[in-house]
């Protein structure tokens, strides 16, 4: 097997960096605890790389007023992702919050123990987030740069790059006490960076359970259970728009 360049591990390592156009559940657009630990299961209705394949998921985030940080992981046989992203609010009331951050993605691709590809993403972005009554409007806008790597002959790599506008607009809440709903739309998921105009449309359910008890004695954090599914379109702007891939995700997570 082929090691990785040097300076690809040290950037994934030191980049600490916003979180992905992927569900970004709040309460009121605040996190019910200040971390969150959460396991993911997805299943892919087209041949892409992970055909026949179920991708594994687990993601960590830490939340309080003016700091959004995360950092996930994915792993699909030959295919492995790395996400680090971090956001900061100098803008901050009960209302609204205002914020810039930046995100970095790394997926690399492998098959019989070589590397075939490996792709950065790195985005930076305004962010800004709304609560209203019950719910919260969740905006993001910004540019990324991509990179990939592949093999080239003889022995070697050829390195392409190419940049691009960015963009998610989710909106969610409460529709009963322990359960949420989201939908969203972005050019961008978690671990896949699109064109701008090839946007992905999505819809949550989350459900908290009841406070655990141990002891007789509430504990502190809160387990969940969500259900997402989204579908990416080719093309939104000619007639040849048709949807490339749609996805299914299981997730169960912590709060605390």
């Amino acid at each position: 097997m082929k090691k990785l360049p040097t300076g690809i591990v040290l950037c994934a390592v030191l980049a600490a960096s916003p979180l992905f156009a992927q569900t970004t559940w709040t309460t009121n657009g605040v996190f019910s605890g200040k971390h969150a630990l959460s396991a993911s299961l997805a299943m892919y209705s087209a041949p892409l790389i992970e055909e026949g394949q179920f991708p594994l998921s687990v993601r960590y985030r830490f939340e309080i007023p003016r700091v959004s940080a995360t950092g996930a992981f994915q792993f699909s046989g030959d295919t492995q992702d790395i996400a680090l992203n971090g956001v900061y609010f100098p803008l901050n009331t009960p209302r609204f919050r205002v914020g810039a951050g930046a995100l970095y993605h790394g997926g690399w691709f492998e098959m019989d123990g070589d590397l075939v590809s490996f792709q950065n993403d790195i985005f930076l972005g305004a962010y800004a987030v709304i609560n209203f009554w019950r719910m919260y409007l969740n905006v993001h806008v910004g540019w990324f740069e991509q990179i990939i790597t592949v093999p080239a002959l003889p022995p070697g790599y050829e390195t392409f790059a190419q940049s691009d506008m960015a963009f998610s607009l989710f909106i969610g809440g409460k529709l009963l006490d322990n359960f949420s709903a989201e939908l969203g739309v972005a050019s961008y998921e978690l671990y896949r960076y699109h064109l701008f105009f090839t946007p992905a449309f999505s819809l949550a359910l989350r459900y908290e359970f009841q406070t655990p008890r141990f002891q007789d004695k509430a504990l502190e954090g809160r387990i969940f259970a969500e259900l997402s599914t989204l579908a990416r379109y080719s093309d939104m702007f000619t007639l040849s728009g048709h949807v490339e891939y749609s996805a299914t995700t299981l997730t169960i997570g912590y709060t605390f």
